[in-house]
């Protein structure tokens, strides 16, 4: 029978070692924008703001989901742009990972980082990401992404914005939260594009949403993920036209199971210190946690005490008097 280590290097294959930075490298970035072409003035800021970028060793893909005639409008749009080197690819057809996927197949830079249409990303954004790659070239990088609400004024694209700037993503990568449910923007990442080339890393297309989710834990599981505080680029958040207002609520919770079922069939090599983390949430030979065993039980008490209020009362006033007697004998000599 394999032992873990044996499970997870057929899973994940052989890992070589974290090769060492050298002074002269100067990382590049391929970054995949990922439009439908109904948005053409958020495009173009998106694009604006890459423009703008302080790190200029990059190159842009943009990868149209829908028909020629879009694609070709997109690319008429864009035109070409100063100092930026821009691709627009048309895509037909699949999912939500087509496009990225399509994108996948054109990256030349060192590292691949992605953009939504509706995304905005700092001047500094690659910068912060290059200085990090210095010290972890084969690691995932991880900013801070900022978020603020957007109207559309009915439409698809946004207009202005209706609320503060928020930090509602956490500073840092946590393997374990991340496990339960996705805490990162796609626009907050920077993947080596040796994952891409090694492993065949792709975006899985049957997942109608939370494909980004699953892309990075497969990534981390591999090159793990290195988190920087630097909060580079905006998540606005629309009210109308996100994922998440064109999913229903049964769409996404299929997808997250999807996931967490595909986290659970592969093993898991969790960074220091989460050993003890784990240890403290007690789990049990069911399988559940001790926390859900409990909770488990407080619903069952709460559905007793909803019943028959008497019979609860009865039953807890024995516990307690039971307990008491258990003190007092305690404290016997």
């Amino acid at each position: 029978m394999n032992g873990p280590l044996d499970e997870f290097l057929s899973t994940y294959g052989q890992v070589g070692p974290t090769p060492e930075p050298t002074a002269d490298a100067v990382p590049s970035f391929s970054v995949i924008v990922r439009t439908q072409g109904t948005r053409p003035t958020s495009l173009h800021e998106a694009i604006e703001s890459l423009a703008a970028q302080h790190h200029r060793e990059f190159d842009v893909v943009v990868v149209v989901h829908g028909d020629e005639a879009t694609a070709e409008g997109v690319r008429r749009d864009l035109g070409s742009r100063a100092g930026l080197r821009l691709d627009v690819i048309g895509v037909q057809g699949g999912g939500r990972s087509t496009p990225l996927n399509a994108g996948l197949e054109r990256v030349t830079g060192s590292h691949v980082c992605f953009l939504d249409d509706d995304d905005l990303v700092d001047d500094d954004w690659l910068a912060a990401f290059a200085d990090a790659i210095g010290a972890a070239p084969s690691a995932v990088i991880r900013a801070v992404t900022r978020s603020q609400s957007w109207t559309t004024d009915g439409g698809v694209e946004p207009v202005r914005a209706t609320g503060p700037v928020e930090f509602p993503f956490p500073d840092r990568f946590d393997l374990l939260a991340h496990m339960s449910l996705n805490l990162t923007p796609i626009c907050a990442l920077a993947y080596p594009r040796h994952l891409v080339d090694e492993f065949g890393l792709r975006f899985d297309d049957d997942l109608p949403v939370y494909e980004d989710w699953d892309f990075l834990m497969r990534a981390a599981m591999v090159a793990g993920v290195v988190s920087i505080p630097a909060a580079t680029s905006l998540y606005r958040r629309l009210d109308g036209g996100n994922a998440d207002d064109a999913a229903t609520v049964a769409t996404w919770e299929r997808a997250h199971a999807a996931v967490i079922d595909r986290l659970s069939s592969r093993p898991v090599l969790l960074p220091a210190g989460d050993a003890r983390r784990l240890a403290g949430t007690h789990f049990v030979l069911d399988g559940r946690s001790r926390h859900e065993q409990d909770l488990a039980s407080a619903r069952d008490e709460l559905d007793q005490l909803t019943r028959s209020p008497v019979r609860w009362g009865r039953a807890f006033g024995a516990r307690l008097g039971s307990a008491a007697r258990h003190r007092i004998a305690a404290r016997r000599p």
